[in-house]
């Protein structure tokens, strides 16, 4: 829901009105009832007939007297809260007597009535037929423990403006929609983005460990957002959220994952939803779900790409959980999420239990062989051209069907000077890795899916991190440089890039569909090319040109119009590695890209040495070729 200060929503709300007899609590209560049209109760036509006699008798009740009382009012006002919400006027003097009252209902507007002696004596001598006489109002007085909490009204303005204040007070503590766990820069972005769609927002964050002054910090860089709430208290955060609340965790993924789900699932209730969107590994993601469907709760892994701009101002989201968990999550998390070409959000329901993580892990993984087909590039070229020259030519790029996010990041790159030169040479060759594209090889080994472009890109990054064996062999290796030849034609080049890009494409879908039939997903190749288009890493022209192709039938592999252009384009390939050799420069994912590619367009691939030889270390059996269809052979090959 989002927040609209001209009306009120009272649905499943539970109100007490408390204070010592004759404060006027029924008389409150019947008037918002009135006008919030919850039913009205009055807990004194629930007191057993024993406590009724008692009271009459000008004897004050004991606790025993009031537990089985206060027992049965906790079970009604749970019930009543199923049943659509409702006001209860109950004295509720001590603080155990709501924590009895409160035991089954988390979220209570507790509303306590304050008055004088003198005033309240005054009230009830007036009164006619109650059972509670005038006299033992002294010991209501006495018991009373009033509350630090809630809302307190003093009771000598007119009831029809206490209940306006109640009213008043509620459009201000009205419950948030929506909480965020973390602050960390993608949950300060993704609730900034929150709260400028109107979300009324809780945040959290804990106050120990270093991050003493994270919450209030953002609490006072954004004071002039009346719907963003700050918490360092969990269960208060907790609190603070309508039902069926909606937490999404912005934190490390990991064990920690698992430890704050130990501490939320307790202050939870059937029905509430928690989000993860962290890079969590998508078995994680599976086991979570199941966890918390045992306690009643719903689990949604969200993928997020975009990074911190992309989480301010509009990022790609790939949900998978349960479709009804989704379903109470969608409002917010479409409405923060970045819009395609057609104005739809790039957040779309991906499928069951680690789904969404497992696209999104996939989306880092072709994000990887992107960032590493435009480093191989740049590696060949900056031997011969300014860093200047490079970045015209991925600019000139840019601007047609190779547009992509990457490409404009790195021509950006590319430019940035710091004092008289550039500062990427002054950038330590040692590149770094959160696990999502080595999670994407290892799930293409499980699944027996060729995924060489990732594998090829993960390993480059490892190797790089070799840097001092890498600078003591490069002593004795000196590169070539311009001696091997002259560089490609940038047309070559150009043609080379977008037959690299389409075979890691290809990949990554492929991978997503052997998943898919593994898992039973039923994983929707359109829908997610379409979530890809916009607010992500890998957003390209090329994402919204597979979206249509998606809506064919079958691989890419399939469509005969890419087939012909990566037949077109594999001379380009060739050239550029050539090249790159003579050179001495290492093109991994180029030549992963020419390799799978020249398999895949390969009648008969010598596959059947290996299978001989297995044969005949292993007695693994092998198939004929004049045998079609025949059962397995073995030979005694010595």
């Amino acid at each position: 829901m989002i927040l609209d200060p001209k009306k009120l929503e009272f649905k499943n709300q539970i109100f007490v009105i408390l204070g010592v007899s004759g404060c006027g609590k029924s008389t409150i209560g019947r008037l918002l009832s009135g006008r919030t049209g919850l039913p009205f109760h009055d807990a004194d036509e629930y007191h057993p007939k024993s406590n009724v006699d008692k009271m009459s008798k000008g004897l004050p009740l004991d606790d025993a007297d009031r537990e089985p009382w206060l027992e049965k009012l906790s079970g009604l006002l749970k019930q009543w809260h199923e049943e659509g919400g409702a006001i209860l006027a109950c004295s509720a003097l001590k603080e155990k007597y709501r924590e009895i009252l409160g035991e089954n209902t988390k979220n209570i507007h507790w509303v306590y009535l304050k008055g004088s002696y003198e005033l309240i004596l005054d009230r009830m001598q007036s009164r006619k037929g109650h059972f509670m006489r005038p006299a033992m109002l002294q010991s209501q007085f006495d018991a009373l423990e009033e509350p630090d909490y809630g809302l307190t009204i003093d009771i000598e303005q007119a009831p029809e403006q206490i209940a306006e204040q109640i009213i008043n007070n509620l459009s201000m503590e009205k419950k948030s929609v929506f909480g965020v766990y973390g602050l960390g820069v993608m949950g300060r972005s993704l609730a900034l983005n929150i709260a400028d769609k109107g979300f009324i927002l809780s945040v959290y964050n804990r106050a120990e460990g270093g991050e003493e002054q994270i919450v209030s910090d953002f609490m006072r860089e954004n004071d002039d957002r009346p719907n963003i709430r700050g918490f360092t208290d969990l269960g208060a955060f907790v609190r603070s959220l309508e039902q069926p609340r909606k937490i999404l965790l912005m934190i490390k993924a990991g064990p920690v994952v698992d430890i704050v789900m130990k501490q939320l699932l307790p202050l939870l209730s059937k029905g509430d939803v928690l989000i993860d969107g962290g890079n969590s590994h998508y078995t994680d993601t599976t086991r979570r779900c199941e966890q918390a469907s045992e306690k009643g709760i719903g689990f949604v892994g969200a993928g997020i790409s975009g990074g911190e701009q992309g989480a301010r101002t509009g990022p790609s989201i790939m949900p998978g959980g349960e479709l009804e968990d989704y379903a109470k999550v969608a409002e917010v998390l479409e409405a923060i999420a970045a819009k395609d070409r057609s104005g739809d959000p790039c957040c779309r329901y991906m499928g069951p239990d680690g789904s969404g993580h497992f696209v999104k892990m996939v989306h880092n993984g072709i994000e990887y062989v992107e960032m590493q087909l435009l480093a191989e590039l740049y590696g060949l070229l900056r031997s011969d051209r300014s860093n200047e020259e490079i970045a015209r030519l991925f600019e000139s790029w840019n601007h047609g069907t190779q547009q992509s996010y990457l490409l404009g990041i790195t021509q950006s790159i590319l430019r940035k000077r710091e004092g008289d030169g550039y500062l990427l040479d002054l950038v330590l060759d040692k590149a770094g890795n959160k696990g999502t594209g080595s999670w994407s090889s290892k799930a293409a080994f499980d699944l027996g899916v060729p995924n060489t472009l990732m594998s090829a890109s993960v390993f480059e990054r490892y190797l790089s991190s070799f840097k001092d064996i890498r600078v003591e062999l490069a002593s004795r290796f000196p590169r070539r440089g311009d001696r091997g030849g002259a560089l490609p034609e940038d047309a070559v080049l150009r043609e080379a890039y977008a037959f690299a890009r389409m075979i890691n494409h290809h990949q990554g879908f492929e991978l997503l569909r052997a998943a898919s039939e593994q898992y039973q997903w039923d994983l929707d190749f359109q829908r997610i090319a379409r979530v890809w288009s916009e607010g992500c890493i890998i957003k390209s022209a090329l994402m919204n040109r597979l979206e249509t192709l998606f809506a064919e039938q079958g691989d890419l592999l399939s469509l005969a119009e890419v087939t012909e252009e990566l037949k077109e384009q594999e001379e380009a390939v060739r050239v550029l590695l050539s090249s790159a050799l003579n050179r001495r420069v290492a093109l991994s994912c180029f030549g992963a890209a020419l390799n799978f590619w020249v398999n895949m367009t390969t009648e008969s691939l010598p596959a059947n040495l290996i299978q001989a030889q297995r044969d005949f270390f292993g007695a693994h059996t092998y198939e004929r070729t004049d045998d079609p269809g025949g059962g397995p052979h073995h030979t005694q090959w010595g």
